[in-house]
């Protein structure tokens, strides 16, 4: 999702997210500690957007094929009816996630909170590890699905207004409802007015040249200096090999059970 919206999804999908929220990520999620008011007493402001509304969809890097309004014949498996959405996963913890109108806040004169954290670090206050949400996105619909196995899918409708088809049917005004096949390991479907999209600014480590006043070396030299800057930054900034580890085994344990079952581990659940 990140790679395919470049913002960083809210994390389970629910979470309400503020503007000026500072915490840290542990293994992907943000950790919220306070705000940049109760904690440093640094106030700031919504920036004015012109009135505007966005639609955002990610399917896992292609990782979940959307099947809409049509049959995929009877060797492929379930079928979608009209005015539905069929969804297969390729992979285990794939995810599904579509927003529809979204809008915008971002933090006004976001300089002065800048230069605020800036000085915070050189005084020892504001740890490398720390960030704050300057940027989150609000949508009036919003539908995540992620799969617990491999081809795993999973049938959908709206549950009003039956000529809704396509796409909209993930953002149905009505909601969704489950219409057949695997049970979703995480599941929200067409949840109205949550905060599912953020942007957050931290601390980043640069080399300059001393030479160069402001100049960003791309590499370490023998005349280079290591100062911070602030920049935006994502959960993935902070994550470790550690933290790919439990899933890493899960994979391998779906691959060896495929093996060992002579098959490609494909799931014959009925829709």
């Amino acid at each position: 999702m990140r790679a395919d919206i470049g913002m960083e999804p809210a994390w389970p999908p629910a979470s309400h997210r503020r503007l000026g929220d500072v915490g840290v990520f542990r293994k992907g999620r943000f950790e919220r500690k306070g705000t940049l008011k109760s904690l440093y007493g640094i106030d700031f402001a919504p920036r004015p957007i012109p009135h505007n509304r966005s639609s955002y969809h990610s399917d896992s890097t292609g990782n979940v094929q959307v099947h809409l309004d049509t049959g995929l014949g009877a060797d492929a498996g379930p079928v979608a009816a009209d005015g539905s959405v069929l969804l297969e996963f390729a992979r285990a913890r794939s995810v599904l996630f579509h927003a529809t109108g979204c809008r915008t806040e971002e933090i006004d004169g976001i300089e002065a909170v800048e230069s605020g954290m800036l000085d915070l670090h050189r005084a020892g206050r504001w740890p490398d590890d720390q960030v704050v949400i300057t940027e989150v996105t609000h949508a009036a619909f919003t539908t995540v699905l992620m799969s617990r196995k491999r081809r795993d899918r999973i049938a959908l409708r709206a549950t009003v207004d039956p000529g809704i088809t396509g796409l909209d049917v993930l953002a149905a005004s009505g909601g969704l409802q489950w219409a057949g096949g695997s049970t979703a390991g995480l599941q929200l479907l067409s949840e109205g007015e949550l905060t599912p999209l953020y942007r957050v600014r931290g601390m980043i480590p640069h080399w300059f040249k001393e030479d160069e006043a402001g100049f960003l070396s791309p590499e370490k030299d023998e005349e280079a200096v290591e100062k911070w800057i602030v920049d935006e930054v994502s959960s993935e900034s902070f994550e470790t090999d550690e933290d790919y580890e439990d899933f890493e085994d899960e994979d391998e344990d779906e691959d060896e059970a495929d093996d060992e079952a002579g098959g490609d581990g494909e799931d014959t659940t009925d829709v």
